[in-house]
């Protein structure tokens, strides 16, 4: 067996450049042996729809001229950016980029003088606000059948106002999803980046997530010095948390698998935030009277997002998803729908309405929304047979509050036809180790 930090050699630092990630893109494109995917930029394709690095299409017919050629030419540099934390600020948010020069865009509400997106660059639209928005655009709103309009800021006419998008969002919970920080907060490691950085030795090590190095990751610490003598794992471990740079180069070196740069495993990760920032909200009163409350509306409307976001990725991906990512959509649906049937209990001022109050209510128990079902209606019974009980056992808890007869009878059915398909004793035992493997992933 070859030494834990065998892998790492395949991440060369010797060509890591000082301050951007993204050169080392091109070589590994051209080393047929790198392990390495080399990540998309933006592009026109035949029809006239650009393309952008995180697989969205876009119609430009909104453009005039002088905004299409503007275009046109700020997505002919390749982008080499690095987005190195946001800041709230009065009605507007900031986005740090690195080019390497470092570059800030702000967009705001219509008083704070930044309606329309505005970055330093002085250009409009310019590249790192397409750029920008394209990252936002895919953790807000997702894939999507049809390409999306773009505005003449550089921005999808779909996202609304981006200030307002953003803050419905929250600003943290699109930080984590953009793997970056939020400005301000406290200097210990970002618990979002300390997962983060686990998946990615892990994986080199070809160890399960909870199993390898509960030395480093049980209580992380950046540490008073970067190197870590006699300890090349401790050393890349410190330099993960401490330098964004070098953090987006092994991101964007990661093969995406079960892991690493599995967008659905990141669904799971938000669903999780969501559901931590509803249970502070149930335990601090003082959170109930802030402009956006992370309330129980806020939780249900990120819930669903998710749960389109999986259906979109599964029905409109233009390639055939490979199997572990099908099974990684699965385990998070389960998740989250699991989650919904554990929160049947009232949060917040009594004087609202029970949908306001009650998550489980407003997703299932008091109007069919087909919430999640569909989802798993769509994964293939072979990928979604290890969860016959897990699924039966979430169906006894729905029965148990109430639901639309339409919805239990839905699920009732899916299970029933699962049980069906999934009855060879073989393909249980290849089922089950799959599962096994995944559950020690957590």
């Amino acid at each position: 067996m070859s030494p834990p930090t065998e892998r790492f050699r395949k991440l060369s630092l010797e060509s890591m450049p000082p301050v951007t990630r993204l050169q080392t893109q091109r070589q590994h494109a051209e080393d047929s042996s790198s392990e390495s995917e080399p990540e998309p930029d933006f592009d026109i394709d035949d029809d006239g729809y650009m393309t952008s690095p995180s697989d969205l299409k876009y119609s430009l017919d909104l453009l005039d001229e002088e905004t299409r050629e503007n275009v046109t030419r700020a997505i002919e540099v390749p982008s080499q950016f690095v987005l190195r934390g946001c800041q709230a600020g009065d009605e507007r948010c900031l986005f740090l980029i690195t080019e390497p020069v470092e570059y800030t865009v702000r967009t705001g509400t219509e008083q704070s003088g930044y309606g329309n997106p505005s970055c330093t660059c002085g250009e409009s639209p310019c590249r790192h606000i397409l750029w920008l928005f394209d990252q936002i655009t895919s953790q807000v709103l997702g894939v999507q059948r049809g390409p999306y309009i773009l505005s003449q800021h550089g921005y999808p006419t779909e996202l609304g106002n981006p200030y307002d998008a953003i803050s419905d969002f929250h600003l943290d919970m699109l930080a984590d999803s953009l793997h970056c920080d939020v400005v301000g907060q406290s200097p210990d490691p970002n618990p979002r980046r300390v997962r983060e950085t686990r998946e990615i030795l892990a994986s080199l090590n070809e160890v399960p997530i909870d199993e390898y190095r509960p030395d480093l990751f049980d209580h992380p610490r950046k540490g008073k010095k970067v190197i870590k003598r006699g300890d090349l794992e401790q050393t890349i471990f410190r330099m993960l948390l401490c330098n964004d740079e070098f953090f987006q180069y092994f991101l964007s070196s990661m093969r995406a698998d079960e892991l690493n740069k599995n967008r659905f495993r990141s669904l799971q990760h938000r669903a999780d935030a969501a559901l931590a920032g509803l249970g502070q909200y149930a335990a601090d009163p003082s959170l109930q009277d802030v402009a956006r409350p992370k309330n129980v509306e806020w939780c249900a409307r990120h819930l669903s997002m998710i749960t389109h976001q999986i259906h979109a990725v599964i029905h409109n991906t233009d390639r055939p998803l490979e199997t572990w990512e099908l099974r990684a959509a699965a385990r998070t649906a389960i998740h989250v729908l699991e989650q919904v049937a554990n929160h049947n209990r009232d949060v917040g001022p009594e004087e609202l309405a029970r949908e306001e109050r009650n998550l489980y209510y407003r997703l299932i128990g008091n109007q069919d929304k087909n919430f999640a079902v569909d989802v798993l209606s769509s994964i293939p019974p072979q990928i979604l047979g290890p969860w016959i009980d897990d699924l039966a056992a979430i169906q006894d808890k729905i029965s148990e509050h109430g639901a639309p007869a339409s919805y239990t009878t839905r699920l009732s059915s899916l299970i029933s036809h699962l049980r069906s398909r999934w009855t060879a004793a073989g393909s249980k035992r290849t089922g089950q180790g799959s599962d096994r493997r995944a559950k020690r992933m957590k």
